[in-house]
């Protein structure tokens, strides 16, 4: 088995890990003994000046690089990050190792910033266009490593679901627990404007004022900026919202359980919302935003709606749509079930990420053989 490392976040299990660390913590057992992790940047609870922290990790990234046949970098594409995980590009092009640059986030403002600048699109093209083979999370994030002139294989790819997360979770057995003419709409991610998370609140206003003869519930699951502001809105507006804040274990598994619908209007620069897919894997029918890698998977009308706008009346009009026809509802929750079980659980994404680290280094190794 190859040995490679990946330079990731650290993953302290204390800590709000963000999407790279969710992302390992969850396909970590399903990857090989081989495999090393190497934090790049601050640690939890470490008081180490960032300067000095980042020299430090560069140094001993360098001395790790000597024995490993690759190096996977992680960055997204904010200012911070790109420079970063640059450096550690760099790192693997001096040790004359190979790289694969995995791009999680993507910031709009960034990617106008290298199509505008001379400096950084050159500073991409010495880092992270020169990795022997480049992952994406959408289409879109493909096309346009390919302007900049990335000519090596790029591969689209997902972020993952926790297989412990529905561990012992029965879609039928679930489902047959239902009470009738109720519905539990589900929105769980970060509390911000972007997000969405007003259209949500308004949407919902309107499904219940005035009284339908249905029992409509909404949970917002989540910390953030906006969670203060909109528990005021909620109180003020006597609506029957509960925000139970930031999610994780027993208490996150129960929030999708309970949920029949998820909604997901973010216009945020989205790579691939882990809480879409691990909705999907807990059987349950999403309206969302064409966003990220999103369109490269949904199936509008087979996993649920897309949402031509953000206007809450057309996002009411969406859930209303769907709570009038519960078989369809039925439907989509079964294929969701299926689908995200098959493409989105660690244990596979896992080895996918494996596949295409081994199809990296055999290519060379190949390559050297017709050289010699």
């Amino acid at each position: 088995m190859n040995d490679f490392i990946i330079t990731t976040r650290d993953l302290n299990p204390q800590k709000n890990l963000g999407g790279v660390g969710n992302y390992y913590t969850c396909i970590r057992p399903f990857l090989s003994t081989t495999v090393r992790y190497k934090y790049i940047g601050k640690r939890f609870k470490d008081k180490t000046p960032v300067a000095i922290r980042l020299i430090s990790d560069y140094f001993r990234l360098w001395i790790k690089l000597k024995n490993a046949n690759l190096l996977v970098v992680n960055p997204s594409l904010n200012k911070n990050c790109i420079y970063r995980d640059g450096v550690s590009s760099i790192i693997a092009q001096l040790r004359n190792k190979l790289f694969v640059v995995f791009f999680r986030g993507w910031a709009p403002e960034i990617e106008k910033k290298i199509d505008n600048s001379a400096y950084f699109k050159y500073w991409i093209r010495k880092t992270f266009l020169r990795a022997n083979h480049i992952i994406v999370l959408s289409s879109q994030f493909k096309n346009k490593l390919r302007e900049w002139g990335y000519q090596g294989p790029i591969t689209i790819e997902t972020t993952a679901v926790d297989d412990r997360l529905v561990e012992g979770f029965t879609l039928h057995e679930s489902r047959a627990q239902k009470p009738q003419n109720s519905c539990h709409l589900l929105y769980l991610g970060n509390i911000s404007k972007a997000k969405g998370v007003w259209e949500v609140i308004s949407a919902y206003e309107q499904l219940t004022h005035p009284q339908k003869t249905s029992d409509i519930q909404l949970l917002i699951a989540g910390g953030g900026t906006e969670l203060e502001n909109l528990k005021e809105y909620v109180i003020q507006k006597k609506l029957q919202v509960s925000f139970p804040g930031y999610v994780k274990g027993e208490v996150k598994t129960n929030a999708y359980i309970n949920a029949d619908l998820y909604v997901f209007p973010s216009t945020h620069g989205e790579g691939m919302p882990n809480s879409v897919l691990e909705a999907m894997a807990f059987g349950l029918p999403i309206i969302t935003t064409r966003v990220g890698g999103i369109p490269d998977f949904f199936e509008d009308g087979k996993m649920g709606l897309f949402l031509d706008n953000r206007d809450p009346g057309h996002i009411a009009e969406k859930i209303q749509y769907l709570l009038d026809r519960p078989e369809l509802m039925k439907q989509m929750s079964e294929y969701n079930y299926n689908y995200a079980k098959e493409h989105f659980y660690a244990s596979k994404v896992a080895k996918r990420l494996e596949k295409i680290i081994d199809s990296v280094i055999d290519q060379n190794t190949k390559e050297e053989s017709w050289i010699k």
